[in-house]
């Protein structure tokens, strides 16, 4: 019994560079679960005020300019205004380049900074650090996601909404393998560039193309499948809040793309010479 103690305590003790990398990150994921529920509340909140002007715009036929938003027909309704100003926006392009710029320096800035030694001193493979450095990030997403969630709750209670909370927590479940496929991307990105601003460019300049892709194939036919290679094509919060549908190939393709861009990662970083 001591002895299977003490192989569980050591196995636990091997994952010290994620309990490190959790640390680190601490204070970055509190001001990003703070400033998402304020962009919650201040959003939702917003819609009692504007439900009238809503309807007209809908009625009007503006709407019809915002095609590259999936679920812009539905903006009048309360659902299709958290799609629109929160989900679609906020929730799939702003965190998604804030989750892609941390994940995209967190081996890059050890590189640069020549603390990867350090990283290096523990009992482990360059594999397990790449691993580590990504279950180490998925606090953050979990964290700042139902936080948010809970403050989208407790406003649509305050100002007296109809929402389908199911859907809602349905959603934000659904968003975590976007998030994941964000991080493994970014920490392959990581491992390529050493410098932590240059890699970090390069992962925001990748989640806005994929965005424009996407977006463009929303509005143009004849480009509809450019959207494949984009994350967001794979990851609709519309159809998940409004209807409860889920896009069960999408979170098995993005699970996929977090796979296998970490299995990338592994490889390349474990054959990867670092100047230390």
């Amino acid at each position: 019994m001591v002895d299977n103690l003490g192989l569980g305590l050591k196995r636990i003790f091997r994952f010290r560079i994620s309990f490190q990398t959790i640390k680190d990150y601490s204070k970055i994921t509190i001001i990003l679960s703070f400033l998402f529920m304020a962009m919650a509340l201040m959003y939702a909140g917003m819609y009692p005020a504007f439900e009238e002007s809503l309807s007209e715009i809908i009625d009007s036929g503006f709407a019809e300019g915002f095609e590259f938003f999936r679920g812009a027909e539905d903006m009048g309704s309360y659902v299709g205004f958290l799609n629109i100003e929160l989900y679609q926006i906020f929730w799939l392009l702003v965190l998604g380049i804030m989750i892609g710029f941390i994940s995209a320096s967190s081996i890059s800035k050890e590189v640069e900074g020549k603390t990867i030694d350090l990283l290096m001193s523990n009992p482990v493979s360059k594999k397990q650090v790449v691993f580590e450095k990504f279950i180490g990030l998925i606090p953050m997403v979990l964290t700042v996601n139902f936080l948010t969630f809970l403050a989208i709750i407790g406003i649509t209670v305050a100002i007296d909404q109809e929402l389908n909370f199911y859907n809602v927590f349905l959603t934000h479940l659904v968003s975590i393998p976007y998030f994941l496929a964000i991080i493994g991307i970014g920490i392959l990105v990581s491992v390529i560039i050493n410098e932590k601003m240059k890699a970090s460019i390069v992962m925001i300049a990748l989640i806005v193309g994929m965005f424009i892709f996407e977006s463009l194939g929303q509005m143009v036919t004849d480009y509809e499948s450019m959207g494949i290679i984009s994350i967001t094509h794979y990851f609709n919060p519309y159809d998940t809040l409004k209807l409860g549908e889920v896009d069960f190939v999408g979170v098995v393709i993005l699970l996929l793309i977090a796979m296998w861009a970490m299995i990338i990662a592994m490889i390349y970083f474990e054959h990867k010479d670092i100047a230390v």
